[in-house]
């Protein structure tokens, strides 16, 4: 009781840095109005408020409802790394490298920031893989990583048990920090800029007027704001709540162990590297002479499912040794001297975690002005000074300086809000921190959230699912009744491998199926309506009725918000086909740029979406409808209204992702299954076929990828996509595009094929493009060509391999630029020869989608 209550105190006055005199408590009045708000006081508050009076905003109010650092901050481990699976994620995390020094520098505050270097150990020959892979990517968004031998990881890390790893990574970059320290220097910088931070202040409700944030009701008055910031930490979806609109931000506490011994004996070195044990699913680090060590056990303790207790500052919960015990054993496995270590704390500190593991930043779907930072899953202290400078330009600039699209808020959806959901998500999404991250794996709990009404049928076909955006969606179809269709991680030659290649082949040379039903559809309509899309547009929609665009959306710096299909339905109509993962963003992106007089309606539940594919598709569907399918009476481009079967109005869209003959069929629910068994009931009878030959049809033609080739920083000159930008009009981001086309393009989307097929060494995208020797760009995907018969994928080149890495020198990286070099691929460090185009390798010409 008593005595456990003060050994919590204690360590927590260990933890935390002194307070801060500069720090200006409550003193009787909150100010009636503030530029911004910002709601939280650990590290990532503090660090949003730094940066932004930084950038020169210095009406700021920071609340944080207990003290500074007081939350999870306080508790956190203090690991800092930046290996990443992105660039712009990559780039985020590096910051914290430049502001380190020029923060102590400015607020005379230490970090107890120690530039030790991390080893990464791998046991097993697929986490080796795994880390060469890694090694490679993070070298190409400019990271310096070096493999080690199982002797070379012995030697930086002497304390280690190492006969029975297979090698490990050394990453120099990396260290470790004071959580407190960091924090309370964020606030010290904050203050020394004009940032007024109040403790002991709770938000009770945002005020919201005609859809934006227009203040704030606190305990001690109202704070009218044009901005407010929730970085709540793992009271961000409470507050969430608390404004109407509700915000959703979906993510649920668990809690995260540690264990912090006295120092040894002979103590250990204060500049050891960090060592990460994945396979373990261990941490290590040096502290105070001895070691902090913790981890992400495989099956977690969600807590806190009805809201964080209050009050609950610089507290720790209550021991679960047998819960820790899985963690425990790695550790003395890994580092014997622990045997004979005496133990000070077994550290028990609640985490927040969202259901991909990911963070969730930018603005609000549902209220302009409203920002959200937060949910940063355990990796809160390493990636604070990046999201704080991220986010400050997001907040002034309107956009973040680099793609992060993985983590936006705008990819929430309802269902990531349930609670049971959110519970069972957490028990599973803990351990994924260090779990092998193979390609294409996919998380196993809170699954069968949203199903298309073919669900059932494509099961009993042999359907392996995959899911996306709560959506499940075939992945693959078994091909007899005793296939697994259990999924079965490798970097190799996967043992769906074949089964896709005969889905593959069967689109190319017969008909295949497609359930599409999870793609993102809308109905624009009303007054208006044609200019409204003709802005948000770069290629022209203004097209007749029945008429399909092919069109990016974008940004005002020329970049993709989105790619998608326009079917012109009506004179002031118009349906739109979206990703599945940006349904949320493109529904707050569409909306946001449409007048009063226009409506915007979510019409993805209404349909079922059956693609039907390749040579044979027409004679398939003119076995199941009377109207007329030849080129003449319906050409490439054109959406009409047909019956199917029974089904008296169904959307047929001939238009084609997989560079063959083909329709979308856009089924209303009630007729889908209907439509379904109607297409394999006649003489011409399709195969199913899922996600994967799907990704390998589009790759071999070089058909663009959201995520991939597109994302928010990549412009269509970029990507090759100028045939789908019309400059006759205006839109949005026109004038990017007009300023990049005279300057020249610095990057380009190139496509690649090996030479020869290593069966063992798949290409999966993230790989690095050698040019000349040199890095030179990245694989964005990556498969193998089934009809080619060779490993293809698509990349942006960039001028590095021309200026050297980390030049600032501009390099046009122009047609004879990306054709005449000499090309490899790296994978896992090796050299593959690659073969360069800017068309596509399948029917470059396309005369198979218009036969």
């Amino acid at each position: 009781g008593d005595n456990k209550r003060l050994m919590m105190l204690r360590l927590a006055a260990r933890f935390a840095a002194p307070r801060l005199s500069s720090v200006r408590r409550y003193n009787g009045t909150v100010p009636d109005h503030s530029r911004v708000v910002v709601c939280g006081g650990g590290v990532i508050g503090c660090s949003v408020a730094y940066h932004l009076a930084k950038l020169g905003w210095t009406d700021i109010v920071l609340l944080e409802q207990g003290s500074i650092s007081g939350g999870t901050t306080w508790h956190a481990s203090g690991l800092v790394s930046q290996l990443r699976e992105t660039e712009g994620e990559t780039k985020l995390a590096l910051y914290l490298l430049d502001l380190i020094p020029k923060l102590e520098q400015e607020t005379g505050m230490d970090t107890s920031w120690k530039h030790c270097g991390s080893v990464g150990v791998a046991r097993t020959k697929d986490r080796m893989t795994f880390l060469k892979r890694a090694s490679v990517t993070a070298r190409a968004f400019g990271l310096e990583t070096h493999l080690l031998s199982p002797k070379e990881c012995y030697e930086k890390w002497p304390l280690m048990r190492c006969d029975d790893l297979q090698g490990g990574i050394w990453i120099p970059s990396y260290g470790s920090v004071g959580p407190s320290d960091l924090c309370q220097a964020l606030a010290k910088g904050a203050v020394l800029k004009g940032v007024r931070i109040m403790e002991k202040v709770t938000v009770n409700k945002v005020l919201v007027s005609n859809d934006r944030v227009c203040g704030v009701t606190t305990d001690k008055g109202d704070i009218k704001c044009e901005v407010f910031v929730n970085c709540a930490g793992q009271w961000a979806r409470d507050l969430g709540k608390l404004s109407d609109p509700v915000v959703k931000i979906p993510l649920h506490s668990s809690e995260h162990y540690y264990v912090v011994s006295k120092p040894f004996e002979d103590p250990v070195d204060n500049m050891l590297p960090v060592l990460r044990d994945m396979d373990g699913r261990i941490y290590v680090r040096e502290w105070s002479g001895g070691i902090l060590a913790g981890g992400f056990e495989p099956i977690s303790k969600p807590i806190f499912s009805d809201g964080v207790p209050s009050p609950f500052e610089f507290q720790l919960l209550p021991e679960d040794l047998d819960h820790f015990q899985v963690l425990m054993d790695e550790m003395l496995h890994r580092v014997p001297a622990l045997e004979k270590a005496e133990i000070r704390q077994v550290v028990n500190g609640p985490e927040s975690f969202t259901p991909d593991g990911l963070p969730l930043l930018g603005e609000a779907p549902e209220v302009k002005n409203y920002f959200v930072a937060a949910g940063l899953s355990s990796f809160g202290i390493t990636n604070s000074p990046g999201v704080g400078h991220v986010m400050s330009e997001w907040i002034v600039n309107g956009h973040p300086p680099y793609d992060l699209h993985l983590w936006d808020i705008a990819r929430v959806d309802c269902h990531h809000m349930n609670k049971k959901f959110l519970y069972d998500r957490t028990v599973e999404v803990v351990g994924r921190k260090y779990t092998l991250a193979y390609p294409n794996m996919e998380f196993i709990s809170a699954r069968n959230v949203k199903c298309s009404p073919l669900h059932s049928l494509l099961d009993k076909a042999g359907a392996s699912w995959g899911a996306k955006m709560g959506w499940e969606r075939p992945n693959w179809f078994t091909r007899s009744p005793d296939e697994s269709k259990e999924f079965v991680g490798t970097f190799g030659k996967p043992k769906w491998f074949d089964s896709v290649g005969e889905e593959h082949r069967s689109c190319r040379n017969e008909v295949c199926v497609f359930d599409m039903t999870s793609f993102a559809k809308f109905e624009v309509e009303g007054d208006g309506v044609v200019e409204s899309m003709q802005m948000l547009c770069a290629n022209n929609v203004d097209v007749a009725v029945g008429r399909i665009v092919y069109t990016g959306m974008l940004n005002d710096r020329g970049g993709y918000e989105t790619d998608c299909t326009v079917t012109r339905t009506a004179s002031n109509k118009y349906f739109i086909v979206c990703p599945t993962a940006q349904a949320t963003h493109d529904a707050v992106w569409i909306s946001r740029h449409l007048p009063s007089s226009v409506t915007l309606t979510d019409v993805t539940s209404q349909y079922t979406v059956i693609a039907v594919m390749g040579p044979q598709s027409r004679l398939l569907l003119q076995q199941v409808t009377s109207h007329p399918l030849d080129n003449r009476n319906f050409p490439f481009g054109t959406s009409k209204i047909i019956e199917i079967g029974y089904a008296p109005s169904v959307r047929a869209s001939r238009i084609s992702y997989v560079g063959e003959l083909g329709w979308e069929l856009y089924v209303p629910n009630e007729y889908a299954s209907d439509v379904y068994n109607k297409l394999f009931s006649g003489d011409v009878r399709p195969h199913n076929a899922g996600y994967y030959a799907l990704d390998s049809l589009r790759t071999e033609k070089a058909y663009r990828h959201w995520g991939g080739e597109l994302d928010t920083n990549t412009t269509p000159w970029e990507a090759g996509l100028g045939f789908a930008v019309d400059l006759k009009k205006d839109f949005i981001g026109k004038q990017a595009l007009l300023r990049q086309r005279q300057n020249g393009l610095c990057r380009r989307v190139a496509i690649f094929t090996l030479d020869q097929s290593d069966m063992d060494n798949l290409l999966w995208g993230g790989e690095a493009i050698i040019r000349n020797d040199r890095i030179g760009g990245y694989l964005t995907s990556g498969t193998y060509g089934h009809s080619i018969g060779r490993p293809v994928g698509m990349g942006l080149v960039d001028g590095t391999s021309a200026t050297g890495a980390g030049s600032n020198d501009l390099v046009t990286v122009s047609r004879d630029y990306i054709l005449n070099a000499n090309y490899h691929i790296n994978i896992s460090g090796v050299l593959y020869p690659a073969t360069v185009s800017l068309s596509p390798l399948y029917d470059p010409k396309s005369l198979r989608v218009y036969m």
